[in-house]
């Protein structure tokens, strides 16, 4: 149970960093590896406000709709695992 908790985690990050990915591409067409450096370290601080952004602004909902699900599911298996000791 635990590993797959940790396994929706990463699913809720990836997502984010997609969505981050978005939003670099929308504000610097010719991003360089700073660009995605403090892209890649603003989204590890607030991965889970990040695909808010592209939600509402551009109408793509499954970035925020799959991060937050997968958030939830990995607080439930996290919770079920841990009480299953």
């Amino acid at each position: 149970m635990k590993i797959l908790s940790y396994l929706f985690y990463a699913i809720a990050v990836l997502s984010a960093y997609s969505a981050s990915f978005e939003i670099l591409e929308q504000m610097f067409p010719d991003y360089g590896f700073f660009h995605v450096m403090i892209g890649f370290i603003g989204t590890a601080m607030f991965f889970p406000l990040v695909p808010i952004y592209p939600a509402f602004n551009d109408g793509k909902w499954v970035y925020l709709i799959v991060c937050y699900l997968s958030i939830i599911f990995g607080v439930i298996l996290g919770n079920k695992a841990r009480s299953s000791k």
